[in-house]
């Protein structure tokens, strides 16, 4: 669904009071500007406005923000993605977030994060590309990645330097390449 201007401002505001909740802070004008000069939350809403022109058929506008996040911040999010409310990067540095990717709301990511489809699809032109589907509440940390034709359920917790390659249910705490999942619900 094509996103409009007060919808992009929207969203935008939801990802800066995310960041205040994670710092236990209130949002005020102040704090808003200092969290657009931080190098964390700059990238999430460069990415909100390339989504925004790339919908409304600015592409070189889009392309544009992509190359700078790029740039400047090492941070590659396509605008083809879908990233719910209250997105959150901790540090901006080496995050790739492919096409076909649905990321739920309240999604976290630290740093050298991947999420992209399988490298195979890309391959094969005639098969219909799919990426991740990730539930509400992802916690990523710092080298994880997730990657194919997967669904992850809402609050799902990926341990450093851990890939996700299979589905895994809500709640799931995922450790290891190929990652499992170690959760106490799982263990009894």
């Amino acid at each position: 669904m094509k996103q409009n201007f007060r919808q992009t401002l929207r969203l935008i505001k939801m990802d800066m009071q995310a960041r205040s909740q994670n710092e236990e802070k209130p949002l005020t004008a102040i704090r808003v500007l200092r969290y657009l000069l931080k190098s964390a939350s700059t990238p999430i809403v460069m990415y909100r406005w390339q989504v925004f022109f790339y919908q409304h058929h600015m592409g070189f506008i889009a392309s544009l923000l992509k190359l700078i996040s790029n740039i400047v911040y090492t941070v590659i999010i396509d605008s083809d993605t879908e990233i719910g409310p209250g997105f959150l990067i901790y540090h901006s540095s080496y995050i790739f977030i492919g096409p076909h990717v649905k990321l739920g709301s309240n999604c976290h990511l630290v740093h050298q994060n991947t999420i992209m489809a399988s490298p195979y699809y890309f391959a094969d032109a005639r098969k219909e590309i799919q990426g991740p589907v990730i539930g509400d509440g992802l916690l990523m940390g710092c080298g994880a990645s997730i990657v194919g034709d997967i669904v992850l359920g809402n609050n799902v917790k990926i341990s450093i330097n851990s890939t996700v390659e299979d589905s895994f249910p809500d709640n799931a705490v995922l450790i290891g390449v190929p990652a499992r999942n170690v959760s106490k619900t799982d263990v009894d």
